[in-house]
C-alpha cells in the first residue's frame, strides 16, 4: 500500500507481513528538517523523531482500518543505536487487534542493527474516522 511521501516522517512501501505486523521504510534525507541545530557537526536523528514514526505507523494502521487510532503512552522504549543522515531504516509493529485499545511492540532496525524498540498503548476513538 502506497502512501503520499511526508518530509517530517518519510514511511515508504507500507506493507503487512505474512505474520500480520505492519513494517515500512524510512530515510531521512541529509536535508531534512529533523538535523536542524541537532548536533550541526554531527548531525544524528533525534530520538523523538523515532518516536514520532512509530505514532505516525500507528495511525496509518487505523486510517486503512477506517479506525483513528492514537498512541497514549510510550513504555519500556530503548535507543541502541544513532541513526544518521541518509540511512535507510526498517520500521515493524504488531497490528491493532479489533478492541478500543492495545499495547503494541515496534522495533527500528538499520541494517540489521536495532536502532530503537520498546511498546507502545494505542487507542481507539469511540466516534471513528471523520471526513
Amino acid at each position: 500500500m502506497q502512501t503520499p511521501a511526508d518530509r517530517w516522517l518519510p514511511l515508504e512501501n507500507t506493507r503487512i507481513t505474512p505474520e500480520g505486523r505492519w513494517e515500512s521504510t524510512i530515510r531521512f534525507e541529509s536535508s531534512s528538517e529533523w538535523f536542524s541545530g541537532h548536533f550541526d557537526e554531527y548531525p544524528v536523528v533525534p530520538g523523538v523523531a523515532l518516536l514520532a514514526l512509530a505514532a505516525e505507523m500507528l495511525k496509518r494502521q487505523g486510517r486503512e482500518q477506517g479506525r483513528r487510532l492514537a498512541v497514549s503512552a510510550f513504555s519500556k522504549v530503548r535507543f541502541k543505536r544513532l541513526v544518521f543522515p541518509d540511512e535507510e531504516l526498517n520500521i515493524s509493529m504488531a497490528a491493532m487487534p479489533s478492541g478500543p485499545e492495545a499495547t503494541l511492540d515496534f522495533d527500528i532496525v538499520c541494517r540489521g542493527d536495532t536502532v530503537a524498540q520498546g511498546f507502545l498503548k494505542a487507542t481507539t476513538s469511540s466516534q471513528g474516522m471523520r471526513k
